[in-house]
């Protein structure tokens, strides 16, 4: 018989779809993929351990032998052991991932098993989740961190500030989606092509702010168009952030960090002189969505409010991400 780790991994095989558009996906109404290399592996760590608690608790050695009362154990465990309730919501999430994939498994012709869900409905609300903070590196605290860094990891921490990419995307793209356009450079992945480079494979177009520029071109001169920009891995790059942190007591957000200051900044030089009209309309737009609201109640007659959610979504476009993506509005932009 396999072993429970080798059948949950064989189940979430079946709904990965990394390198594939969510958007497309959910297109066609199908919510139940994974796209993410990192929720992958999240969902694997958590169905993994859901499993080895089945089997320790219950004696179960078949994944498909799970049932709604092993999971609520599993779930009162986690609880009694003090996770937080942002926690909870993500094992709920990664095993109703782990469902999904059990249910598309059992109605292949790899395996003969009868699927019954055990995980029917949440438990935990998100409206209980705890409201994200601020996750931006302030200008004091990058300068401070930039002493630490070697030319490598530096030149990787500047290209996730000017351009807002993640630490995949950082050692990933290479000098080909660098293209002039009209005497300025832009970063250009088009949409197809950017499998094992954005998340999804996404399309990504960002323009390369000027101050930028020459630093970029010194990188890519004398480069293969097919050559990575920088040669280095991601983990070397945590581990030089966690040093830096841990030499300056920087507090570290994680390389995410640099992306949301990307972010912040780029929706702040887009508003220009109706800044703080920004602002405020963002804190009143995440009042609604906390309390259950229309997003846009007693925002959207606001004569700048069009305007507003134009530059937001840009700033969205450019991070990778699809247009009015509220609870990411959340994450990355407020205020």
């Amino acid at each position: 018989m396999a072993s429970i780790k080798y059948q949950i991994t064989s189940a979430l095989k079946e709904i990965n779809q990394i390198d594939s558009s969510k958007l497309e996906f959910r297109k066609n109404n199908d919510f139940d993929n994974i796209h993410s290399i990192k929720y992958f592996k999240d969902a694997l760590d958590t169905g993994v351990k859901f499993g080895e608690y089945c089997k320790s608790t219950f004696g179960i050695n078949k994944l498909f032998d799970i049932k709604p009362e092993h999971y609520a154990s599993f779930m009162k465990f986690n609880e009694q052991k003090g996770c937080t309730v942002g926690h909870l919501i993500n094992l709920e999430s990664h095993l109703s991932k782990l469902q999904s994939g059990m249910n598309k498994l059992s109605k292949s012709d790899k395996i003969k098993a009868t699927f019954t869900p055990f995980v029917n409905s949440r438990v935990y609300s998100s409206s209980e989740r705890e409201r994200p903070t601020d996750r931006s590196y302030s200008i004091a605290e990058i300068e401070t961190l930039a002493k630490t860094f070697s030319p490598t990891v530096l030149n990787a921490m500047q290209m996730s500030l000017n351009l807002g990419l993640r630490i995949r995307e950082v050692c990933n793209i290479r000098v080909e989606h660098i293209v002039e356009k009209n005497g300025y450079l832009h970063l250009l992945i088009p949409k197809g092509q950017g499998k094992g480079i954005t998340k999804g494979g996404r399309y990504r177009e960002v323009a390369v702010p000027g101050s930028y520029e020459a630093v970029l071109r010194g990188l890519l001169n004398g480069k293969d168009p097919k050559s990575k920009i920088l040669i280095v891995s991601s983990g070397t790059l945590r581990s030089a952030l966690k040093r830096g942190c841990d030499k300056t007591h920087v507090k570290s957000k994680g390389w995410h960090g640099f992306r949301h200051t990307y972010a912040r900044n780029r929706l702040l030089d887009l508003l220009g002189d109706k800044r703080e009209v920004g602002k405020e309309l963002i804190r009143k737009m995440l009042h609604n969505r906390n309390k259950h609201l229309s997003i846009e109640k007693n925002v959207n007659d606001h004569p700048d409010f069009t305007f507003i959610v134009e530059k937001i979504n840009q700033v969205h476009s450019e991070l990778g991400h699809g247009p009015n993506r509220w609870g990411l509005m959340e994450v990355y932009l407020s205020f």
